[in-house]
């Protein structure tokens, strides 16, 4: 089977299966189709781009479209795009006469510069992407750091984001559950809501909980999938064996975990496996050890730690907060933690919106 997950633009757009789906879907091809782009919902922004290209030649041509002119227009398309992309001076294409409309030339010009434009490396200061795919409203972050990315999702849980891994998740939850997408390995504090179940999707298996923190480690290349829970409750299940059900809500328990307990799923022979935590190591947030010491230091300059530590931001009035200082010493805390033990100190709250922490405050007299 293709691993249709690492094809760019013009691959999906000049594979014949893509092609046959986008100009003429059998009930079988689209079947495929619509369940892989449900799974794979941070791929969509490319599929979308593939089928516009694929339409876009299409059209131009209409019924003279061959599977080889087809193929020579794509592979055209990318290569003036990325020579275009190579040259140090804006300049406008002007193709040759194969193309029958201008207009259509400057969208699949578009098309093709933004595929482009998606790929170019990132700069040396740059730690992480985030892209928004619009039609799901989904947001993707992508850790290409060697350090811990912090990730605040919409209902105050956190994910610490290991390096070489992917989140994808809403900008807003869902009402009846919180769903999200991990290529890789994260740390989830989840905030408790009993009518809204938290769902960590890998490729193979499905965590679902209700309030709790614990690690998913699931690379592409690993032959396992590891569930490590450090606190509360979780229950793990063969992905297709949750998706398949009739009533998720109806499930057996599948594998249910305490803390230190974990399971392993082997990939190679599709089974779950729970058993003790064999490396303690893993029940941590964080690899790297955070510690904070703030003896009667002003709460700006303590908000400004910590965004630094964590590499998140953090929105506060100076002038409201200008008196405000605490003393606190800070091991093994995560930030939800700290954050509370600081905004009490205070007398303060705070929100997380749009991956941000926004603070409440009156000020200290």
């Amino acid at each position: 089977m293709t691993n249709y997950r690492t094809h760019s633009v013009e691959e999906l757009a000049t594979d014949d299966m893509f092609r046959r789906w986008v100009m003429d879907p059998t009930p079988e091809i689209s079947n495929f189709w619509k369940q892989w782009n449900k799974e794979n919902p941070d791929r969509s922004g490319t599929v979308g781009q593939a089928r516009e290209l694929v339409l876009a030649v299409k059209d131009i041509y209409a019924d003279e479209l061959c599977e080889e002119k087809l193929q020579f227009e794509i592979d055209e398309i990318t290569r003036l795009a990325e020579k275009h992309k190579q040259s140090t001076q804006p300049k406008v294409f002007y193709w040759s006469a194969l193309w029958k409309s201008a207009a259509v030339v400057l969208m699949v010009s578009g098309l093709a510069l933004l595929y482009f434009t998606s790929r170019s490396p990132e700069k040396p200061s740059e730690l992480a992407v985030q892209t928004t795919d619009q039609p799901l409203s989904m947001q993707v972050r992508i850790n290409n750091s060697k350090k811990e990315m912090t990730v605040l999702l919409s209902d105050n849980s956190v994910a610490t984001l290991s390096s070489g891994s992917r989140i994808t998740y809403p900008k807003t939850f869902d009402s009846r559950e919180r769903r999200v997408y991990l290529t890789g390995e994260a740390f989830f504090d989840v905030t408790k809501n009993s009518k809204q179940p938290f769902l960590v999707y890998t490729n193979e298996t499905v965590t679902k909980v209700l309030g709790t923190s614990f690690r998913v480690k699931a690379f592409d290349g690993d032959n396992t999938v590891l569930v490590v829970v450090k606190t509360g409750r979780v229950s793990v299940y063969p992905k297709k064996e949750y998706e398949t059900a009739l009533d998720p809500a109806g499930l057996t328990a599948g594998v249910v975990l305490n803390p230190n307990q974990q399971a392993v799923f082997l990939r190679n022979e599709n089974r779950l496996e729970k058993g003790v935590v064999s490396q303690p190591e893993l029940l941590s947030e964080s690899v790297v050890q955070k510690d904070q010491i703030f003896d009667d230091k002003p709460v700006t300059e303590v908000f400004q730690d910590l965004e630094k530590v964590y590499g998140i931001v953090i929105v506060f009035n100076s002038e409201i907060l200008a008196n405000c200082a605490i003393n606190a010493q800070f091991n093994d805390e995560n930030l939800r933690q700290r954050m509370n033990a600081i905004c009490q100190a205070i007398g303060a709250s705070y929100d997380m919106v749009d991956g941000q922490i926004v603070i409440n405050s009156k000020g200290c007299i």
